[in-house]
C-alpha cells in the first residue's frame, strides 16, 4: 500500500538509535534546490542501528521522496 508523506515544514522524521540512544534522522527536500534531497543524520560516528521496521520506514520514506524528486 502506498503511504504518502508530508514534505511540508520540517520534512519526515525516521527513528533510530545512536550512541545516545534513542534518536531520529530527517529526510527533507532543499529549499534552494527541490530536486536535492537532504538527509539530517544523528551521529558523525557511524553507529546508528535500525531495526529491520526502522530500516523498512526509512526505505519507503526515501522511496516516496526520489519519486517526489522525479515527478
Amino acid at each position: 500500500m502506498e503511504r504518502g508523506y508530508d514534505w511540508t515544514g520540517f520534512g519526515v522524521r525516521v527513528r533510530c538509535r545512536d550512541e545516545s540512544g534513542s534518536s531520529s534522522l530527517r529526510v527533507w527536500f532543499a529549499h534552494s534546490d527541490p530536486r536535492t534531497i537532504r538527509i539530517d543524520t544523528p551521529t558523525v560516528y557511524n553507529r546508528t542501528e535500525w531495526t529491520v521496521e526502522q530500516a523498512e520506514l526509512l526505505r519507503n520514506v526515501l522511496d516516496a521522496a526520489l519519486r517526489e524528486v522525479g515527478q
